[in-house]
C-alpha cells in the first residue's frame, strides 16, 4: 500500500511539473520511470523502462493542447507491474514496455477528461473576475490541476495494487519465451519512432545533408555522443553566423510606441507576478482559453497595485482572462513582462494587443527551440545513458531542465518589463529566430548520430557460400549482417528510421498507429529469431 501510495503522489508531483515549474520535467517519462523504479526497489529497471519510453516519445508535444499517449503514467505503470513480474532484468523490461505502451496509449482517452472539467471550471473563475473576487480566481486556478493529476494518479494507484500481489508474477511466468525475445527487439526498435516523428517536424529537405556528418562521426570515426553533440554546436554558431536573413516579427501599429515605465509596482510585486507564473502557469489550462487563467492569475498582483478603483482592476482581470496559449518557456515570460510595463504605463490596450501580435510567432520559435530540438537532444543523450544502466542519464537530463529553464524565464521577464514591448518584439524577432535556426542545424547534426548509436537491431541470418579449397568444395555459413557492415556500419537502424519516417511523412500515419505497427513487427521478427538488438556472441 505505502508504494503505492508513493507511486500515485511521484504521478501527481509529474503531472504539476510538466504544467507548472518545469523543475526537472518530471512529466517525461524518462524521470518519470527512473524515480518509479527507486520507489518500487528497481532502479535499473525503471532506468531502462523510461528511457526506452522516452525514446518513443521523441517528436510527440502536446501542441494546442492535442491529446497524446500518456508516456509518463506508461513508464510508471510499466515499471510497478514489471517490479512484480517473474524472469531476469530483460524478461522483466520486456513485460513492462508491454503494458507501459499500451496503457500510454489507453489512458490518453482520459485526457479530454481532465481538460473538460477545467474548462468549465473557468467559467466559475469568470464570474469571481466580475466579482473582483482574487482568492476566488486563485482557488478555481489552483483547483484546475485536480482533474489534470487524477486521470492520471488513479489509474496509477490501481496498477501499483496489483502489482503487489503475487498474481503479476503467476501471469508472467507463463508468457512465452519467444514473445519476451519479440517484445526484447521492439523496445530496441521503438527509439526509431521518436526519430522520425521528429525528422518530420523538421525541415529534412533543406538539412538533410547534415544528417551524414553525424552519422559519418558515429559509424565510422567512433565519437562519442557527447562529442557529436559539441561537433553539432560548431556546425550551428558557423551555420548561424554566414546566414543571417529570417524575416522579422510584425507588431502592429496600436502597439508599436515605447512604453515608459514609471515606479508604481514595487519590486515585490513584480517577484509576485513572476513566481505565480512560474510555479503555475498552466495548471489551469483548458480547452475554450488554453493558458488565459494562469496568465490572469499572474498579472493579479500587479493590476492589484495599478488599479485601486474596482471597475479598473475587475477590467483589468478580465482583460486577460481572454484567449492566451503560447510557449510557455520561451514567449510566456517575455509577453507577461512586457504585459506588466504596459499596464503599468497606463496603456491597457497595448497590453492587450502585445499578447495577440507576439503569442503566436514567440509560439512557433518557443516550441521549436525548447520541446522539438532542445528538450530532443538533451533527453536522448540522458536516454542513451540510461540504457546502459547510468544514473548520469536522468541526472544529467534534469539538470539541463532546471538550471537553463529558470535563467531563461527570469531574464526574459525582466528584460521585457524593463526594455518594452517594442525592443521584445524585435529581439524575437531577431535573436530568437537565429537560435531557431542554430537549433535546428545542431538537431540535424546530433540526430544524424544518435540514429545509429540508439536504434538497435541487427539480422541474424545467414546464407551458406560454397567455395573451392584445394579443389574441393566447402560449404560456408556467412552472417548477412557482417556483409552489411562491410557495406555500410549501422544501415539496418538507418533503414528502419527511414522506413517508419516514410510511414509519417507519406503514408501520414497516427503516431499510435505507428508505434503499434513497430511492436507488432518487432515481437514477430524477434519471436522468429530473424533479427535481434545485437549479434550472438561467437563462442
Amino acid at each position: 500500500m505505502l508504494v503505492a501510495l508513493a507511486l500515485t503522489l511521484w504521478a501527481i508531483y509529474c503531472t504539476y511539473d510538466g504544467l507548472g515549474p518545469f523543475l526537472i520535467y518530471a512529466q517525461r517519462p524518462l524521470i518519470a520511470g527512473s524515480v518509479a523504479g527507486l520507489i518500487v526497489g528497481h532502479p535499473l529497471l525503471g532506468l531502462l523502462i523510461g528511457a526506452t519510453l522516452e525514446l518513443a516519445a521523441l517528436g510527440v508535444y502536446t501542441y494546442g493542447g492535442a491529446t497524446i499517449p500518456d508516456y509518463q503514467t506508461g513508464a510508471i505503470v510499466g515499471t510497478a507491474l514489471a517490479a512484480g513480474a517473474a524472469g531476469d532484468t530483460s524478461a522483466q523490461v520486456a513485460i513492462g514496455l508491454g503494458v507501459g505502451l499500451p496503457a500510454a496509449i489507453l489512458l490518453s482517452a482520459l485526457d479530454p477528461v481532465g481538460k473538460i472539467i477545467t474548462t468549465a471550471l473557468v467559467h466559475r473563475a469568470d464570474g469571481y473576475a466580475a466579482d473582483g473576487n482574487a482568492r476566488g480566481l486563485a482557488v478555481i486556478h489552483w483547483v484546475s490541476l485536480v482533474p489534470w493529476a487524477a486521470v492520471r494518479a488513479i489509474p496509477t494507484f490501481l496498477a501499483a495494487l496489483a502489482a503487489s500481489g503475487g498474481l503479476v508474477k503467476d501471469i508472467t511466468a507463463s508468457i512465452p519465451a519467444g514473445f519476451v525475445q519479440g517484445m526484447t527487439l521492439a523496445g530496441s526498435l521503438l527509439p526509431a519512432v521518436g526519430f522520425a516523428l521528429l525528422l518530420g517536424m523538421m525541415e529534412l529537405s533543406r538539412y538533410w545533408y547534415l544528417l551524414l556528418i553525424g552519422f559519418v562521426a558515429f559509424a565510422y570515426l567512433h565519437v562519442p555522443l557527447l562529442g557529436i553533440a559539441l561537433i553539432g554546436v560548431a556546425v550551428a554558431m558557423l551555420f548561424v553566423t554566414l546566414k543571417r536573413d529570417e524575416p522579422a516579427i510584425e507588431v502592429p501599429e496600436s502597439a508599436a510606441e515605447e512604453s515608459t515605465v514609471d515606479a508604481r509596482l514595487t519590486k515585490q510585486d513584480l517577484r509576485r507576478v513572476f513566481r505565480r507564473y512560474f510555479w503555475s502557469s498552466q495548471i489551469s489550462w483548458n480547452y475554450e482559453r488554453m493558458q488565459a487563467l494562469g496568465f490572469a492569475y499572474s498579472m493579479e498582483p500587479a493590476l492589484r497595485r495599478l488599479y485601486p478603483e474596482k471597475a479598473d482592476y475587475v477590467a483589468g482581470l478580465q482583460r486577460h482572462l481572454q484567449f492566451f496559449n503560447t510557449s510557455v518557456l520561451v514567449g510566456g515570460p517575455l509577453i507577461l513582462g512586457s504585459s506588466v510595463a504596459l499596464e503599468e504605463a497606463g496603456t491597457p490596450k497595448s497590453a492587450a494587443s502585445t499578447k495577440v501580435a507576439l503569442m503566436g510567432p514567440m509560439a512557433g520559435i518557443g516550441d521549436t527551440v525548447v520541446f522539438a530540438l532542445y528538450n530532443s537532444i538533451v533527453f536522448t543523450m540522458g536516454a542513451s545513458w540510461a540504457l546502459q544502466g547510468n544514473w548520469l542519464g536522468p541526472a544529467f537530463a534534469a539538470v539541463m531542465v532546471l538550471v537553463p529553464y529558470a535563467l531563461i524565464r527570469r531574464w526574459q521577464f525582466g528584460f521585457a518589463y524593463r526594455e518594452g514591448k517594442r525592443l521584445a518584439g524585435r529581439l524575437a524577432a531577431g535573436a530568437l529566430a537565429r537560435v531557431a535556426q542554430g537549433a535546428t542545424v545542431l538537431g540535424f547534426v546530433v540526430l544524424g548520430g544518435f540514429i545509429p548509436s540508439i536504434v538497435k537491431v541487427v539480422t541474424t541470418l545467414t546464407y551458406r557460400q560454397t567455395t573451392t579449397v584445394q579443389g574441393q568444395p566447402v560449404t560456408q555459413a556467412v552472417a548477412i549482417q557482417d556483409r552489411l557492415d562491410e557495406l555500410v556500419p549501422f544501415l539496418l537502424p538507418v533503414l528502419v528510421t527511414a522506413g517508419v519516417y516514410l510511414l509519417t511523412a507519406k503514408a501520414r500515419l497516427r503516431p499510435v498507429w505507428i508505434i503499434a505497427i513497430v511492436v507488432v513487427a518487432g515481437v514477430i521478427l524477434g519471436w522468429l529469431g530473424w533479427f535481434a538488438p545485437s549479434a550472438p556472441a561467437k563462442g
